[in-house]
């Protein structure tokens, strides 16, 4: 009936630059601890919206942290059995997929909750 709403709303919504780093694979040391292994970054465009805290204790989270909702045309992941969340880089800051809406197969576009959890150090 609508279509891709995302598509039509970005047109008039300004879109931000985040780099988007998918999760590949997960590798074990020599000491037998995982470490998570992203794929390049790849450059996407999207817009942040501010969770207020009240919101995110209303979805469970930790009121101490900081969430952002992600709006983008892009399929990002978020956790699942046996692998790990991308990630994403903005402003400096580095933030952790912990929840998505997926319209993606239906209309193109998806929603996701990040954490933040530091500054992009890389």
């Amino acid at each position: 009936m609508f279509g891709n709403i995302y598509r039509q709303v970005s047109r008039y919504i300004p879109q931000q630059k985040t780099l988007w780093f998918r999760f590949k694979n997960r590798v074990t040391d020599e000491r037998g601890h995982d470490h998570n292994l992203y794929h390049e970054p790849t450059e996407i465009y999207g817009n942040w919206q501010a969770i207020e805290t009240e919101d995110a204790q209303s979805m469970g989270f930790d009121s101490s942290s900081i969430y952002r909702r992600f709006y983008t045309s892009n399929n990002i992941k978020g956790i699942r059995r046996s692998t790990s969340p991308d990630y994403l880089v903005f402003n400096g800051k580095k933030y952790e997929v912990t929840s998505e809406m997926d319209w993606y197969e239906q209309d193109g576009w998806k929603s996701v909750v990040c954490i933040e959890v530091g500054a992009y150090d890389r």
